[in-house]
């Protein structure tokens, strides 16, 4: 009765660590089809396709029947049709999922790459573009100076005409003053002299 209890023990102290091991697990997804000469699970061998292999469906029977495939080895044969689908392998897709992503990343460096390079060479225009700005705002300062010289000018052509005008007026009074005081006074001398005759 002794020997009953102890293997019993024993065996609850094994259990304990198997209890303990326990972890997650999935089933892999790598299958592999056998492809037959006729359409039955009892027909003869031809070989096996794995999944992700790319096959030409020539026949099927039904979705919960068998398909006639040609290989790409070009070997003909039935598989079960419920094994067949449009889209490639999940590990096919994620490789190309993962060269797609490369890629986008590759472009992503490339176009970081030109960012940066126009960056940089908008950085070294940038004295360019504010001489620029500085030409563009010394013309318009040189067309508003030749403007107020224009008026400048004008005004001082005014200004010359009328005193041109003042001075001519001025000439005319002053010859008219000496007019009015010699020929009184040439008046009196032609006078004199006609009387100084007698």
């Amino acid at each position: 009765m002794k020997f009953p209890l102890q293997t019993l023990a024993l065996a609850l102290v094994l259990a304990a660590p198997l209890h303990a091991a326990e972890k997650q697990q999935f089933i892999d997804d790598e299958i592999s089809v056998t492809v037959r000469d006729a359409p039955s699970n009892n027909a003869g061998y031809l070989g096996v396709v794995k999944s992700g292999d790319e096959v030409t469906l020539l026949e099927s029977l039904g979705p919960e029947s068998f398909a006639r495939i040609r290989t790409a080895s070009g070997t003909e044969g039935w598989v079960t049709a419920r094994f067949l689908t449009d889209t490639p392998a999940a590990a096919d897709r994620l490789v190309k999922a993962q060269a797609d992503l490369a890629a986008a990343q590759a472009r992503v460096e490339e176009l970081q790459s030109a960012l940066a390079q126009v960056s940089g060479e908008l950085d070294r225009l940038q004295p360019a573009v504010e001489l620029s700005q500085d030409n563009d705002r010394l013309r318009t300062r040189i067309a508003t100076l030749e403007q107020e010289t224009e008026a400048v000018v004008q005004q001082y052509n005014a200004q010359k005409a009328r005193r041109k005008t003042l001075l001519t007026g001025a000439a005319l009074v002053g010859a008219g003053v000496l007019g009015g005081l010699l020929l009184p006074w040439l008046g009196r001398n032609s006078r004199r002299r006609r009387y100084g005759d007698f």
